[in-house]
């Protein structure tokens, strides 16, 4: 699913994920606001002006990347997101507008360091992770669809 140089480049970026994800994802919070504002009303604002939905990506991007290659590690973390995302009603079309900030964002923050190598990679491993979510959550929409 994901390329063995993937998942070496994607592991090679933990250490700067651990020191600047809270930036890298602060960033794309604002990226992301300011280019589609119409996705703010899905968001708690108040998590977002004490930091803790920040906070809270940061870790969850950095256990991505930490376990790229051995995604039982994170089942957890994603029902517990992917539950998240349906009770927020969060929408397979809304993926790319995540990935896109969230890829500036590491642009931006990490500057050279965010090479094209490190930019593709990153781009494959979220669009495989965004397919895990997409699908864990078309489960839990049809879950509650035939509760009704």
């Amino acid at each position: 699913m994901i390329s063995q140089q993937t998942i070496d480049i994607v592991k090679s970026t933990a250490p700067s994920l651990k020191k600047h994800g809270q930036q890298i994802t602060s960033r794309m919070y604002e990226i992301m606001f300011h280019k589609y504002p119409e996705v703010k009303e899905q968001f708690d604002m108040s998590a977002q002006a004490n930091g803790s939905q920040p906070a809270k990506l940061a870790t969850a991007v950095y256990s991505y990347a930490t376990q790229i290659d051995n995604l039982p590690a994170l089942k957890v973390m994603v029902e517990r997101i992917a539950h998240r995302h349906v009770k927020t009603n969060v929408l397979p079309e809304e993926y790319p507008i995540v990935g896109e900030c969230l890829l500036q964002a590491i642009k931006d923050v990490l500057g050279e360091a965010a090479t094209e190598s490190v930019i593709a990679a990153w781009t494959e491993a979220y669009q495989a992770l965004s397919m895990i979510f997409i699908e864990r959550e078309h489960d839990i929409y049809g879950t509650f669809a035939n509760k009704n």
